[in-house]
């Protein structure tokens, strides 16, 4: 296919591949040494193709969340110091090693938190997330079997419900 559409013409040395005339697809720099005066050299290439995996999707190939809308409007989501002390004392009556444990879940639950349009983390949202985020790092050899999940949610409960 690429072979059959005609070369682009593009500033030639920019990595964005901006159109020399067309204001839209040009990055700022090209802009600015534009409006400075600059004379552009150009070059021709061939249109730059992907190839995708038959059945690829949008939000397969570029995810289901609103990158731009978060971005843009850069709503915070905090977790209240309660629950992250909680998160931190389930994974010490886990004995999962290190910080990592917390740093995952508490990451997970504003994650899910923001995916569902809020900025404050409920218990509900890290009791969506705890499961998936700790119990693959209770194993202390990798040979041993994973939980089930029963025991991060055991432990869980006992900790959110005291």
């Amino acid at each position: 296919l690429v072979d059959l559409l005609p070369e682009i013409t593009c500033v030639a040395d920019d990595a964005y591949n901006s159109s020399p005339v067309e204001e839209e697809v040009m990055s700022e720099e090209v802009r600015q040494r534009k409006a400075n005066g600059e004379e552009l050299p150009l070059s021709y290439k061939k249109v730059p193709m992907i190839d995708l995996p038959l059945g690829a999707t949008e939000d397969r190939v570029c995810g289901t969340i609103d990158i731009e809308k978060a971005l843009t409007q850069g709503k915070k989501v905090t977790t209240p110091p309660d629950l992250a002390r909680k998160i931190s004392q389930v994974c010490s009556e886990l004995n999962v090693d290190g910080l990592r444990g917390d740093i995952v879940t508490n990451r997970a639950a504003r994650a899910y938190c923001a995916f569902d349009g809020r900025t404050q983390v409920t218990e509900d949202d890290v009791s969506k997330v705890i499961t998936l985020c700790l119990r693959h790092r209770l194993r202390k050899d990798v040979l041993d079997t994973m939980d089930g999940g029963d025991k991060v949610d055991k432990v869980f409960r006992a900790v959110f419900e005291s």
